[in-house]
């Protein structure tokens, strides 16, 4: 009789599962290993699970997981699953190794040197970094709607960080509006100088004093061209401190695609 290996027997408990129980019953993260590699069935897609996300893997890619576990798993289930990294997950590009981030209520933070690596990667060092694909992974996180109050860990000033910037928050009305001080998550120290005032191109934004909503964008006619604002009645991402919208200058015409 021919012998079984416990992780074959596993792997094939799971793949039953997922065919039984079906997608909703099973929404939230993977109920995997990270480092699992998820074969949509009915398609040849990929993904590497990473802090029970799961995350595309190009064709080109596959052989750089190739000695992962395979569990055959419903597309329609992977597509559930939670898109975002559990708290603390620390990962990296797998082709950019000495970039490694963590994740912090429900964004990637890099850990710029190595004494912050080792604050986040616990008393004893034993959390695993995951590797993730060289593209695409950061559509995962890229919610313009989300936002949160965060310091770094040591002190300093606290931001509120949306749609790729960081705005002061530099009163008590702002910071109890913000949900104040029991809502500030603390990120790596050093992390904060990735970001500036300028958000992603697309963003809307208010003052939160203010009733009248702003486009973040760029000039129509120049890719180019520094962010500008225009008024519009596109319903806002959010509410930023007053004044923060002062650095853009207003313009008529704006873009992000071309």
């Amino acid at each position: 009789m021919s012998r079984v290996s416990f992780i074959t027997v596993i792997t094939r408990w799971f793949a039953l599962c997922l065919s039984l129980v079906g997608v909703q019953a099973l929404a939230g993260h993977a109920p995997v290993s990270d480092g699992v590699v998820l074969l949509g069935t009915g398609t040849s897609n990929r993904y590497i699970v990473v802090g029970g996300s799961p995350f595309y893997i190009p064709p080109a890619q596959w052989s750089v997981y190739s000695s992962a576990t395979l569990v055959s798993t419903p597309q329609a289930t992977i597509d559930s699953y939670e898109k975002v990294p559990r708290d603390g997950t620390l990962m990296r590009q797998y082709n950019i190794p000495g970039t490694v981030y963590v994740v912090v209520d429900r964004w990637f933070w890099r850990i710029p040197t190595t004494t912050e690596l080792d604050y986040w990667d616990g008393p004893l060092g034993f959390t695993p970094i995951q590797d993730l694909p060289n593209s695409g992974w950061a559509a995962n996180f890229h919610d313009y709607a989300y936002k949160a109050l965060v310091q770094e860990r040591t002190g300093g000033t606290t931001y509120l960080w949306i749609a790729g910037a960081k705005y002061p928050v530099t009163n008590p009305s702002d910071l109890a509006y913000y949900g104040g001080s029991g809502a500030v998550k603390y990120v790596p120290v050093g992390t904060l100088a990735d970001y500036t005032h300028v958000p992603w191109c697309g963003a809307v934004f208010r003052e939160r004093s203010s009733s009248t909503t702003y486009l973040i964008g760029l000039d129509l006619t120049n890719p180019s061209s520094p962010m500008y604002k225009s008024a519009t009645s596109i319903p806002e991402h959010g509410a930023v401190p007053d004044g923060s919208l002062s650095p853009f200058s207003d313009h008529s015409s704006l873009a992000c695609v071309w």
